[in-house]
C-alpha cells in the first residue's frame, strides 16, 4: 500500500510498505482522510526519535475493513474515527476514558505504531468511534485537532460572555476559538500575523483579530468588553509567546497553553506572582471529549468546514511538509485516499 513516512530530518518520502493485518482486538480501517498536524512538522524537524520509514499521520477516519478476533460492536463498512494511539485498556486511567495517562500507551503516527498518511491503518478496536452519516469524512479527520482545542477550553475556567484572546490562528487556535464560542464565550480576540488567516478567524467566530505587530490584543478586548481578557489561549508555541500571554492576561486570570515549544523559554515569575496568573499547559484529549466534538458535529454546534483549506493526495505530502515549514494561507490540510 502507499503511505507517506519519514525519511530523516526535514524528509518525507511516499513508499510502499506491507498492509496491517488485525490481531486479537484490533480493527484494520481503509484510511479516508487524515490531517496533517504541527506535531508532525514539530516531528519531522526534530527527529523525535522516529526511524526512517515511520509511517506517519494520527488525525484521521475512515472504514473497517477487517476485523479482529474477539472485537465487538462494530462492522465491515462502518465509518469511524479513532483516539490516536493504544493503550492497555484495564488501568484505571483507561477505564476513566483518558488513556493518553495509560503507562502503556503506544502512539500512533510519531514513531512506535504506523499512522494513517496510508491506505490502510491498525487501531485498537477500544479506541473507535463511529461516525454519523452527516458527519464527512473530512470533518471525520477533524475530530482530533478539535478535539485538543475542546480539552484546552475545558481546563480553562471561561464562562458565559468571558472575554479572551487566542494566540494564533493556526489549526489549533482555529480549533481553540470555535469552543470558545461554542462554550458561551463574549469577546474573542485573536492574534495572528498572516494575513490570509484573518478571514479564517472572522469565518468561525472571531469577534475581532488584530496583528500583535500592530495593536495590542489585550487593548482591544478592552476596547470592545471595557475589560481585560480573563483567559489567554497560547496556540502558537514559539519562544516568547508564553511571556506575552501573561503579559495580556487581566490580573488573576488564566493562560492555557496549548502551543508546543520545543526551546528552552524564559518568564518572569516576579509578573505572574504579582497579577496572581494561573498558568495551566494541556496536552490531547479524552475520550468523552471525542465524543463531544463528533455529537456537535453532528449537530451544526461546530462548523468546522472553513477550517478545511487544503486536499492533496498521499503523493503531494513531502512537497506540502516543505511548505508548511513556513505556511501562508494553509489552515487545516487533509490528506485524502480514495473511497
Amino acid at each position: 500500500m502507499r503511505a507517506a513516512v519519514f525519511n530523516g530530518q526535514n524528509q518525507m518520502a511516499v513508499a510502499d510498505v506491507p498492509k496491517p493485518n488485525p490481531g486479537p482486538g484490533e480493527v484494520i480501517l481503509k484510511v479516508h482522510d487524515c490531517g496533517i498536524c504541527g506535531s508532525d512538522l514539530h516531528a519531522v524537524q526534530y527527529g523525535f526519535g522516529m526511524a526512517a520509514g515511520s509511517v506517519m499521520g494520527h488525525e484521521f477516519c475512515g472504514e473497517i475493513h477487517q476485523l479482529g478476533s474477539g472485537v465487538k460492536g462494530f462492522a465491515i463498512g462502518e465509518r469511524v474515527t479513532s483516539l490516536p494511539f493504544v493503550s492497555c485498556g484495564t488501568c484505571q486511567n483507561c477505564r476513566d476514558g483518558n488513556g493518553m495517562r495509560c503507562a502503556a500507551i503506544r502512539s500512533m503516527g510519531l514513531g512506535q505504531l504506523p499512522g494513517a498518511y496510508a491506505e490502510y491503518v491498525m487501531c485498537g478496536a477500544g479506541n473507535l468511534l463511529k461516525l454519523p452519516d452527516n458527519v464527512s469524512s473530512r470533518e471525520g479527520a477533524t475530530v482530533e485537532p478539535l478535539s485538543v482545542g475542546l480539552h484546552g477550553v475545558n481546563r480553562s475556567a471561561i464562562g458565559a460572555g468571558a472575554a479572551c484572546v487566542v494566540i494564533g490562528a493556526g489549526p489549533i487556535g482555529l480549533a481553540t476559538l470555535l469552543w470558545c464560542k461554542a462554550k458561551g464565550a463574549g469577546a474573542v480576540v485573536v492574534s495572528e500575523l498572516a494575513p490570509a488567516r484573518v478571514d479564517l478567524a472572522y469565518n468561525l467566530g472571531a469577534t475581532a483579530v488584530v496583528n500583535p505587530e500592530k495593536e495590542s490584543p489585550a487593548a482591544k478586548v478592552k476596547e470592545i468588553t471595557g475589560g481585560e481578557p480573563e483567559t489567554v489561549f497560547e496556540c502558537v508555541g514559539v519562544k516568547s509567546m508564553l511571556d506575552a500571554a501573561i503579559g495580556m492576561v487581566a490580573p488573576r486570570g488564566q493562560v492555557v497553553v496549548l502551543g508546543v515549544c520545543m526551546e528552552p523559554d524564559q518568564i518572569m515569575p516576579l509578573q505572574c506572582i504579582l497579577k496572581e496568573v494561573s498558568l495551566d499547559f494541556v496536552l490531547g484529549y479524552t475520550r468523552a471529549e471525542f465524543a463531544e466534538t463528533i455529537a456537535a458535529l453532528s449537530s451544526g454546534r461546530i462548523d468546522v468546514k472553513p477550517m478545511i483549506t487544503d486536499v492533496i493526495s498521499v503523493e503531494d505530502v513531502p512537497a506540502m511538509f516543505q511548505t508548511l515549514r513556513k505556511p501562508t494561507s494553509q489552515a487545516k490540510v487533509i490528506v485524502e485516499f480514495p473511497h
